[in-house]
């Protein structure tokens, strides 16, 4: 069950914000889909090694992206004297717990690369035996998005800033459908009117987070 929370979570992990946006749309058409090979693999964060992502084919041009938040261990091979990477894990269901996936969905709004996300249901299957399955049933998936870039072979990955973006939004400055709770902000509108917005505002850096920096391990 905690594998579920994640899901809702994992994108709020990424760095750590306690605020995020939220869309019911998704932010491509599919004829904008990008196949973007050199995303495949597992990278590891440049800052303190604890975060990994992992992109695996799911189909021409589409992605199941990995988040993990989990321990390394480096060991040396004794026969071919290579260094292979570990992750650690109490036991299985904790590594389940470490583990979010997501569909993802690579495009190119301007200049600019953005990746969308959509909580991957095939890895969460539904059961009815248990006691929140109902509860669960109630939530809605929405999409959510990162923009990208690549610098010196790392994987640069932005997040939006919720902060800057709500203050946009009461200054009537932002003008596109959406929804505004508590802590998170959801978008209405359609992906074109998304794509439009995203376009707008994918130079302006106030408009996102500090980024995370990602090196391909294997």
């Amino acid at each position: 069950m905690k594998t579920r929370y994640l899901v809702l979570l994992a994108i709020i992990l990424f760095t750590g914000q306690s605020c995020t946006i939220f869309s019911l749309n998704p932010l491509y058409n599919e004829e904008d889909l990008l196949e973007m090979p050199e995303v495949l693999g597992l990278w590891e964060d440049t800052d303190e090694g604890k975060l990994f992502v992992s992109f695996e084919r799911l189909d021409d041009n589409k992605f199941i992206f990995r988040y993990m938040e989990a321990k390394k261990q480096t060991v040396i091979d004794f026969y071919s004297g290579k260094e292979e990477a570990y992750f650690i894990a109490e036991d299985l269901d904790e590594l389940k717990e470490q583990t979010v996936s997501f569909e993802a969905a690579i495009l190119e709004v301007g200049d600019h690369y953005f990746i969308d996300l959509y909580p991957y249901y095939k890895y969460y299957e539904d059961d009815e035996d248990d006691e929140e399955y109902y509860l669960f049933r109630n939530f809605i998936p929405t999409h959510s998005f990162l923009k990208f870039e690549w610098e010196n072979d790392e994987l640069v990955l932005y997040m939006f800033s919720y902060d800057r973006l709500q203050e946009l939004f009461e200054q009537n400055r932002i003008r596109i459908r959406h929804q505004q709770f508590d802590d998170y902000i959801v978008i209405t509108a359609s992906t074109d009117e998304l794509q439009k917005f995203i376009r707008k505002y994918a130079d302006d850096e106030k408009a996102f987070e500090d980024p995370d920096k990602f090196i391909k391990i294997r």
